[in-house]
């Protein structure tokens, strides 16, 4: 149950939507974009969000495609986690997915919804950056595409009143030799650890991560040191835990060394399968 009263608005194109957006702003009235509602509803429940306005985004087309055109795959940010993973276009995203809540929920939970909210996991969104995938946005200033790389730095930095409709990605590029590891203290459906996402892209590993720091985490750099052909996959490990250093997550969950040690075994493991280091 939510203890207030709140507007709710269900648009039918983007225009409308971020028109409904900035028409609730200018009346005070807190507004937010809404596709599956797990996490809102939840914040709302505990007391750590209390919008004036919901605007929902499921009756939007654009936010709904699943298509492949000209060599690329594209995701409506409103797709929930099980049509993801039952049309298994992205098969490391279709792994990631699987991983996140149970089935009911997944149901509820949309792309969009997990890669754009407030927690630190947001596992949906870790294949993505690694497939060198971009976002489109719309928003009072019109509509613009953004490489997810650029756009994300530990959140998407969406600009005041825009909401994320899809995600693109070269088909090539889902189709890539791909490593998934997540590892969790209790149940499988418990928050993750470590979460780690490796993708074999234009003959190169890239890593992403959820659970190993308080935020989804892709470095450039880190990248770099994946691909070095001439050392061991252990002196790989050694650095790459070394370049992220001493920011790893400590919660009653795990402290900050076993999550270390937990991505030391897993990109000894990734390293050896992808990239047929020893």
């Amino acid at each position: 149950m939510i203890a207030f009263d709140f507007v709710y608005l269900r648009p039918e194109s983007l225009a409308e939507a971020v028109k409904a957006f900035a028409e609730a702003e200018q009346a005070g009235r807190r507004p937010v974009y809404y596709a599956g509602g797990s996490e809102i509803v939840s914040f709302c429940r505990r007391g750590k969000m209390r919008p004036g306005a919901v605007i929902d985004i499921k009756a939007v087309p654009e936010c709904r495609e699943l298509s492949f055109e000209s060599g690329r795959l594209r995701l409506g940010a409103a797709l929930t986690l099980n049509e993801l993973i039952a049309a298994d276009c992205f098969p490391l995203l279709s792994a990631a997915a699987a991983g996140i809540a149970d089935h009911t929920l997944r149901n509820r939970i949309t792309l969009g919804g997990n890669i754009a909210g407030l927690l630190p996991y947001r596992e949906a969104l870790l294949p993505l950056l690694v497939s060198g995938g971009t976002a489109e946005c719309a928003g009072p200033e019109g509509r613009r595409t953004v490489p997810l790389t650029e756009l994300f730095d530990r959140r998407l930095r969406l600009r005041p009143g825009e909401l994320l409709t899809a995600c693109e990605l070269e088909e090539a590029a889902a189709a890539g030799a791909w490593f998934y590891r997540r590892r969790v203290q209790g149940t499988r459906t418990d928050y993750p650890l470590i979460t780690a996402c490796f993708l074999m892209r234009a003959g190169e590993i890239r890593l992403a991560l959820g659970g190993a720091l308080n935020y989804p985490f892709w470095a450039a750099e880190v990248d770099g040191l994946l691909n070095r052909r001439s050392v061991s996959a252990e002196q790989t490990a050694a650095a790459v835990l070394e370049k992220i250093g001493g920011v790893f997550r400590e919660d009653f969950r795990s402290s900050a060394d076993y999550r270390r040690h937990l991505l030391k075994n897993i990109l000894v493991e990734a390293l050896s399968e992808l990239g047929g280091q020893q």
